[in-house]
């Protein structure tokens, strides 16, 4: 991975879009609720004001690893002595209304400061490490340079202190917020850990100045961070480091420069978190035999380093996610991946790369691709090739770059599938996938609304969906139980969806109905079921969403039929499809027959818990002999019923016979015989031919008393 970071580097810097936006001591604060603190030019605090956590995820800090930071800084030790601490009980302060809050803070001793607490103060790391700050005539530097000059040193934190507390007092005089109170709370006194049988704080603060109207912008601005990070890279130091001058012979390059030293680089990385670039322990066997502990193991250049980092936010910033990242499921765990997916010609392409190679099924942009476009990925589609015409035109082997990235646990992240193709494959492959999407029979899942019946059509899956489908299992009910690990791999998947030009698939295939068949059945035929009792699936929230599945199901089935060679203009002629509808036609003259002879109130007639056409579907995918054979059987009372219909019900019932029929003749007429056995790529067709609608002739008199033949499709 950090070879194609590499060289995605070099592109950005080529097209000039590489920018110093990365360093390895400066981050982000994390999500939590946070005191931000306002101090004058005098360093006395000011002013005070509490953070919601999404609003501190978006502060930065400069740090060694988890320590040294500022000027976000966690306190650990209350502010207050011990004796203050124990006059709140943590319990009473629960349930405490916030009168009674501010009653318990009015009690408190503000002179009692803790000795013990040293937290809040800029460490002689942190003051080294910004001295080019001090010496920068930046205005965007001037409020931090300002802070940092005033900000209380190791040993002079008593005074500080001594005003923090007291405009913490000043503040719960005239506080309404409960959420605030409690923070003040907490910085002030702490809670007791048992298991350390001592008070904790474990509070986080920020510190800008006050008066805002003498700087260009405040310390915890966006536009700060950007421009400290241009200065420390520019200054390129990095003190303290055993390995700051040792040369290095590049692996990436190999060529002379300055080494890396002791620590890559950990970005935050969306999905993943803070993610080293590259770490081992210092002690790890195999490499203390040739004495190459930790990152000695690989030495890379620190200029080479930085600019992967940078390559690396440009990829995954939140103005490009759809584009270059977004989330992808995991085949072996609940958590999502990281998907990354670029052009290393053209980085700055606006095609929506990662969301067609991830989840294209909720594709929700731009009018303009749904104006021609009958679905979602036929719109996902138009979007991504007309971005890429440029980039085909100058180059057809211009290659994109897919790798999916997982996290292990919090310090260990990896690379879990990888893999690269050219572009011209990359649109053939996605032109294939929707010609095949379209593959489908005229299949609507309908869905009871409070209004009218929503309809669910086909929904072309893409490798997440796919994914997330193979992670469900699904019992005769049609009730689904989720697993943890899909039943496909990452590398089955995408070998399915954008194989290489050579690739024999016939076996890739197989596997996919096989698994396919096996995991939709019995949702599919339940799903069916209960469209031809109730027309309608009942409006709940589990309804909805395995319609969606099977909608995505029957996509997908229709997909490998398609990749097959088979298109649905014959297998809707063949036997296995036309199986499907007959035992749907079975179910359906089953249920005219209960409605019109065994029920007396039409409106809500007794069915039975299964029509002869359900109870024969398992057999029939299996032995479909063997099930016609019983069905015939089965039939004769209700097909002698049919005929012989009274004047009021020979409308359905007639048709009905009809529709039996032009199916057996379609039966009768295909160049295939009825098999013994269904193999699975047949077994995908009779779920279909379950599923779908049944067309049928109706034959209308003119004027000359001559038929008029008009096609419908027949769904109850």
């Amino acid at each position: 991975m950090l070879n194609e970071l590499y060289e995605l580097s070099k592109s950005l810097e080529r097209h000039g879009l590489l920018q110093s936006t990365t360093h390895p001591d400066v981050g982000n604060v994390g999500k939590g609720y946070c005191l931000l603190i306002e101090l004058d030019d005098n360093g006395t605090p000011r002013g005070l004001r509490i953070l919601q956590k999404e609003q501190t995820a978006a502060l930065w800090k400069h740090s060694k690893g988890n320590h040294n930071s500022f000027p976000a800084i966690r306190v650990q030790k209350p502010l207050l002595s011990a004796g203050e601490s124990k006059k709140i009980d943590d319990t009473a302060w629960d349930k405490a209304r916030l009168s009674e809050k501010l009653m318990l803070l009015s009690k408190l001793d503000y002179s009692a400061i803790n000795k013990e607490c040293a937290d809040v103060k800029i460490s002689e790391w942190s003051a080294n490490q910004l001295k080019p700050v001090l010496i920068s005539e930046q205005p965007a530097l001037a409020a931090l340079k300002k802070l940092i000059s005033v900000f209380p040193r190791e040993g002079q934190q008593s005074v500080f202190l001594q005003n923090l507390t007291q405009l913490l007092r000043q503040e719960i005089l005239r506080c309404g917020q409960e959420d605030l109170l409690d923070l003040i709370k907490k910085l002030l006194v702490g809670t007791f850990d048992s298991k350390k049988g001592k008070y904790i704080a474990g509070c986080m603060t920020y510190y800008d100045m006050y008066e805002t109207g003498n700087y260009e912008n405040l310390v915890l601005s966006s536009e700060t961070q950007r421009t400290l990070i241009e200065l420390l890279n520019s200054k390129h130091t990095v003190e303290g480091s055993e390995h700051q001058a040792v040369t290095v012979i590049s692996p990436f390059s190999g060529t002379k420069t300055a080494g890396i030293g002791d620590k890559y680089p950990n970005p935050n990385i969306p999905l993943l978190g803070l993610t080293y670039l590259y770490s081992k322990k210092s002690d790890t066997p195999c490499l203390t035999r040739y004495t190459m502990t930790g990152t000695e193991a690989f030495q890379a250049g620190a200029n080479e380093i930085r600019a992967i980092s940078d390559a690396l936010a440009f990829l995954t910033a939140d103005s490009r996610k759809d584009r270059s990242w977004r989330a992808m499921s995991d085949s072996n765990r609940e958590k999502p991946n990281l998907l990354l997916a670029y052009l290393p010609d053209d980085p700055q392409n606006n095609a929506y790369l990662a969301k067609i190679l991830g989840d294209p099924s909720d594709f929700d942009d731009p009018e303009e691709y749904r104006e021609t476009a009958e679905a979602v990925y036929e719109a996902l589609c138009k979007q991504v090739l007309g971005n890429l015409e440029d980039v085909l035109r100058r180059n057809p082997n211009a290659k994109v770059n897919l790798i999916l990235l997982e996290t292990l646990d919090p310090g260990r992240k990896q690379v879990v599938y990888e893999t690269s193709f050219t572009a011209e494959r990359l649109r053939e492959n996605l032109l294939t996938w929707d010609a095949a999407s379209r593959n489908t029979p005229p299949i609507e899942i309908r869905v009871r609304d409070k209004k009218e019946n929503i309809i669910v059509t086909p929904i072309c899956p893409g490798p997440s969906e796919i994914c997330q489908l193979f992670k469900i299992n699904y019992t005769r009910s049609g009730s689904g139980k989720p697993m943890k690990q899909s039943d496909a791999s990452l590398h089955e998947i995408y070998s399915l969806y954008t194989p290489g030009l050579q690739t024999d698939r016939s076996q890739l295939l197989e596997r996919f109905f096989q698994l396919t068949v096996q995991k939709s059945r019995w949702l599919l035929e339940d799903m069916a079921y209960q469209l031809i009792v109730d027309y309608a699936l009942p409006l709940t929230k589990q309804s909805r969403t395995q319609a969606r599945q099977a909608a995505m199901f029957v996509a997908l089935l229709s997909i490998l039929i398609y990749l097959s060679g088979i298109r649905k203009e014959n297998y809707m002629l063949d036997v296995p499809f036309n199986v499907g509808q007959f035992l749907k036609l079975a179910d359906m003259l089953h249920k005219e027959y209960c409605v019109q002879v065994r029920s007396s109130d039409k409106k809500n007639p007794s069915i039975p818990a299964q029509l002869m056409g359900n109870e024969m579907f398992p057999i029939a995918l299996e032995n479909p002999i063997e099930a016609f054979l019983r069905l015939s059987e089965r039939m004769r009372i209700y097909i002698a019923w049919a005929e012989k219909a009274e004047e009021h019900n020979i409308g359905r019932a007639k048709r009905l016979l009809r529709q039996f029929e032009e199916v057996s003749m379609k039966i009768a007429a295909a160049e295939s015989e009825l098999p013994e056995q269904f193999s699975p790529a047949q077994q995908a067709q009779v779920l279909l031919g379950y599923l779908a609608a049944i067309p049928y002739e109706k034959k209308e008199m003119n004027s000359l008393n001559k038929p008029n033949i008009k096609e419908e499709n027949v769904n109850e």
